[in-house]
């Protein structure tokens, strides 16, 4: 039997949100991490999927979408909080006899279409290999890649993830060898070579992007971690709503050398800098305009 959503749950949830939505854009309020955990018991229940012998399985990747004002409140906490939704989520679905293949993976976002005190969250059951091991684990974090690991049988890797990065391991460990080999030193013994250590990035300095949207005033999204996405796509950072920009249009990045640095990814049209069109790499300085679609940013920086 085909896996099916139910549709009447599909229909309750619709007839809510426009409800719902009406009475957020008139009073909009500091979102709670209790309505979050609704929304979230919401989400599993709108996105079962109906299996043979009547049991329903559980979505176990959770795409939580927040306000940038929001974002940045809820994101210092994310850890513990994350921790107890899931634990919510999965006595949730031992109530509602609900099957779930693995513990909940959850993940935080912005989108700048939402007000403060509004979310969206979109749910999906991620594919598993015949051996139980996530395939779709390309957007995951460490620790919800650690989660899908402490359920598989001991040593067992994780398909696309452990197997992948095995070569590098091995490749590490013979360049080790022969290094050995190669650095004899005058007793006849093996000299270990230690390998120069990496340039390491000064401290984040406080950062942020004041950011300029189509019909919608502006709002600030504070720069709190080395790397950046922006672009169309949902899983983006900073998602620019545009159909000239591209899925996966820029990244800001900060380098070694304590300067943030904007990439272009490739895109279509490229990023407009200090007002000068199809830009590929600039390094920002305090007070750069540039532009991505229609949307305007300002760089600042302490």
């Amino acid at each position: 039997m085909n896996a099916r959503r139910n549709p009447l749950a599909k229909l309750e949830a619709f007839m809510q949100r426009i409800v719902e939505s009406p009475f957020n854009w008139l009073f909009p309020s500091k979102l709670e991490p209790i309505e979050i955990a609704r929304k979230l018991e919401r989400a599993m229940d709108d996105n079962t999927m109906l299996q043979g012998e009547g049991r329903k399985l559980a979505p176990n990747v959770y795409d939580i979408y927040l306000s940038i004002k929001d974002h940045q409140q809820i994101s210092p906490n994310m850890t513990s909080l994350s921790r107890d939704w899931q634990n919510q989520l999965v006595e949730f679905a031992r109530r509602r006899h609900y099957t779930l293949k693995t513990v909940p993976i959850l993940r935080l976002h912005t989108d700048t279409s939402l007000r403060p005190g509004a979310l969206r969250i979109e749910a999906e059951q991620a594919s598993t290999g015949g051996d139980g091991g996530m395939m779709s684990t390309m957007a995951l974090s460490p620790d919800q890649l650690a989660q899908i690991r402490a359920q598989l049988p001991s040593n067992q890797p994780l398909p696309g993830i452990d197997a992948g990065s095995s070569p590098a391991h091995s490749s590490g460990r013979s360049g080790a060898t022969h290094g050995a080999r190669s650095g004899v030193n005058h007793g006849g013994a093996a000299a270990p070579v230690t390998p120069p250590p990496a340039p390491q990035a000064p401290p984040m300095p406080q950062a942020w992007l004041t950011i300029r949207l189509p019909q919608a005033g502006q709002q600030t999204y504070r720069i709190e971690k080395p790397l950046v996405n922006l672009g169309r796509q949902l899983s983006n950072d900073i998602i620019v709503e545009d159909k000239r920009v591209s899925r996966y249009h820029a990244q800001i990045k900060y380098q070694a050398d304590g300067q943030f640095t904007i990439f272009d990814l490739g895109s279509t049209n490229g990023i407009t800098i200090n007002n000068t069109p199809h830009m590929r790499q600039h390094t920002l300085r305090n007070g750069d305009q540039f532009t991505i679609g229609s949307y305007d940013f300002y760089f600042e920086r302490r």
